[in-house]
């Protein structure tokens, strides 16, 4: 009986785990994960419910960046006095202004870790609009960094045991065939309008939406949104799929407000610049054997950021610490604040539907922030 009970309850958790490897390539499309599945599509919604949302994850789209013309910007940053106190009411505000997509505070240093992803057109211009916050005082230090391509790398559900909710991993032999994300590479631009971001950006926040919930929301004629998701959303493949958030934070937007749950994952973000190919290639296979990294980019520099859980710290900075080895003064690792993490969906309203192209206005923006100094000085004074 024992035998019995205990084969039946690694089938249960083998479906769940398959489960969810079909939600990160269809997101939360039951009917079709059931036909993929060969089952029941009661059963896998039961499922789904219970041992994905019951547990307090959540689905949401991973955008594919270089489709829509965007590539990855890194900086490391902290704030002068005066404005630390103001500071994530600025970065937040960034997310409309200059393309801002998250900010997490890195542990004991109190920095700033800034991603945005950018045109590729203006990299340069907006790591120099930082460059001049530093100039006027806004801003101590800026550290930049700029990759080619970017991509989310969903944790493998298939090293989780979801009835013990704990996670199952052989650090002395981690197997380079068992993840093959490694061997991904950068899409080419695809087209896309201004009705595709709107609909992104919902999916973005939680992919469980319905269309008939996107178009209340946006007023969007609800034929329109449908065929816009069928024939360019799903068609070009503008999201590269699902991600998870195992970490169990997000952000309610209806409360305008961060989220964040008891933590049992320690976030860990690694910043590796000016690598040749070969170590580009080394880092990349590495990176992917261990079924904890949550997304990576590529480039002349090399990021990738991991969400060990508080089960395995010792061996996940154990087996870092390997990995970074040889490249010295190169490595930044960098632990990270997640009561102090905010995401963010693309900006949508960057997107000038007209020119059908991404907005930048330099002087515009660098006049906000002038404006923005001045009460921020005003009020202290």
């Amino acid at each position: 009986m024992v035998i019995v009970a205990e084969a039946g309850k690694r089938d249960v958790n083998t479906r769940t785990a398959q489960l969810v490897g079909l939600l990160t390539e269809l997101g939360p499309d039951i009917p079709e994960i059931a036909r993929r599945l060969e089952q029941f599509k009661e059963s896998v919604r039961y499922r789904y419910k219970e041992k994905v949302l019951g547990r307090g994850l959540s689905v949401q789209g991973a955008v594919d960046h270089e489709k829509l013309g965007l590539k990855r910007v890194i900086i490391i940053t902290d704030f002068a006095k005066e404005y630390s106190p103001y500071a994530d009411s600025i970065l937040a505000a960034m997310n409309e202004l200059c393309y801002l997509v998250s900010f997490s505070k890195a542990l004991p240093s109190g920095k700033y870790v800034v991603q945005l992803s950018v045109p590729a057109g203006i990299v340069e211009e907006v790591k120099e609009f930082f460059l001049s916050l530093k100039e006027k005082g806004m801003l101590t230090e800026v550290e930049a960094f700029d990759f080619e391509w970017f991509r989310l790398a969903p944790m493998k559900a298939e090293c989780y045991d979801f009835d013990a909710g704990r996670w199952e991993f052989d650090w002395s032999n981690p197997r380079s065939g068992l993840f093959n994300s490694a061997k991904m590479l950068p899409s080419p631009r695809a087209k896309f309008d201004y009705v595709d971001l709107q609909i992104i950006e919902k999916l973005q926040m939680d992919a469980n939406k319905s269309l008939k919930e996107i178009s209340e929301e946006t007023g969007l004629n609800y034929k329109k949104l449908a065929w816009h998701f069928s024939e360019h959303v799903k068609g070009r493949q503008l999201l590269q799929g699902y991600c998870i958030r195992w970490m169990g934070t997000g952000y309610d937007y209806k409360i305008d407000k961060a989220l964040h749950k008891q933590h049992r994952y320690i976030a860990l973000q690694l910043i590796v610049r000016d690598v040749s190919d070969y170590e580009m290639i080394s880092l990349r296979q590495e990176s992917n054997k261990v079924p904890f990294l949550w997304n990576e980019a590529i480039g002349r520099n090399y990021s990738a950021e991991f969400f060990f859980p508080v089960d395995f710290v010792v061996e996940g900075l154990q087996w870092i610490s390997s990995l970074i080895s040889g490249f010295r003064d190169r490595a930044q690792l960098l632990t990270i604040d997640q009561t102090a993490a905010i995401a963010f969906a693309i900006p949508y309203t960057l997107y000038d539907q007209k020119l059908k192209k991404w907005n930048f206005e330099p002087l515009e923006l660098a006049q906000r922030f002038d404006n923005l100094i001045l009460q921020i000085r005003g009020g202290i004074d």
